[in-house]
């Protein structure tokens, strides 16, 4: 998981600032005093004094919620933030400013589940309240439990955001892999595989999962017609020469292209290599190869 940025003050601790300084009796000010120098718990209470006195005022109740979620309490920050915006929907945008903060800080605190629960009530308002760094603790969150469905839309806008970083690039490959858009993650694959990081990092793996998705856009080619499109994944694929498992498939792969479009010395080349790669020359691939071969060399019996 990407660790979060120190939390910047909100308007919640400027407004804190004013009540300190402007004085007052009211509970509400006197919560505003005390947040204004950290005492967070003594505030809260001050403030639960405010809206009993004083019902459910959008002030009040933004107040509550900023500071549970400055403890890192999402539960109740969004109850008390929920509560703001149906009193007043005009506090629609600082309450998302809130909830974020309260995620950074269930984010620093270890705990990315509340992290997920406080984004919740934000991504409906749209990616752009929610930091980059926090769109890609998300995203991680939601790909660690295998849901790239919902990973995916938030790598691909903190990399609009300009976050370029090469685990970005190949977790949204990976994202795009897992949700069957392999000819979109091959662009993301290809990215981070010429970067340094793919020398020391997860390189190996990240080459595996490219050969599968080369294999996998290279048959949708061949399939559509569009054999120079295929032979150039085919071509990618065997150069790099992972997954070794998808080798034979490959090289049959170019055989049936060129075999098709009269180039038939080099069609049985590729033939030959499908029987090199099973030295047993076992499986329906290496007959089917062999079968070929045949037929090139003496015609369809």
């Amino acid at each position: 998981m990407r660790s979060g940025r120190a939390r910047a003050p909100g308007l919640i601790v400027a407004l804190a600032v004013v009540g300190a300084c402007a004085g007052g009796d009211g509970p509400l000010e006197q919560g505003d005093r005390l947040m204004a120098v950290g005492a967070v718990d003594e505030a809260i209470a001050e403030y639960k004094l405010a809206l009993r006195t004083e019902g459910e005022e959008p002030d009040v109740l933004l107040r509550l919620g900023s500071a549970y979620g400055q403890r890192g309490e999402v539960e109740a920050a969004l109850q008390y933030l929920r509560r703001t915006v149906e009193q007043d929907s005009s506090y629609r945008d600082v309450v998302a400013v809130e909830m974020a903060g309260a995620a950074r800080v269930a984010l620093e605190n270890g705990s990315p589940d509340n992290m997920a629960r406080a984004l919740e009530m934000v991504l409906p308002l749209g990616l752009g309240y929610v930091p980059t760094d926090l769109k890609l603790a998300l995203a991680d969150y939601h790909a660690d439990l295998s849901d790239y469905g919902r990973a995916l839309p938030l790598y691909l806008s903190a990399l609009e955001a300009g976050e370029a970083e090469p685990d970005t690039w190949l977790a949204t490959a990976v994202a795009f892999q897992e949700v069957g858009g392999c000819r979109e993650a091959i662009v993301y694959f290809e990215r981070y595989l010429e970067s340094p990081r793919a020398d020391r990092g997860a390189g190996s793996a990240a080459r595996w999962q490219y050969g599968q998705c080369l294999y996998t856009v290279a048959e949708q080619e061949r399939a559509a017609g569009r054999t120079a499109a295929a032979l150039e994944k085919l071509d990618l694929l065997i150069a790099q020469g992972v997954p070794r498992t998808l080798l034979d498939r490959a090289h049959f792969a170019r055989g049936e292209i060129l075999r098709r479009a009269g180039n038939l010395e080099a069609a049985e080349q590729e033939y030959e290599r499908v029987r090199e790669l099973n030295p047993a020359r076992t499986g329906p691939l290496v007959r089917l190869a062999e079968e070929r071969i045949r037929e090139i060399r003496y015609g369809k019996s």
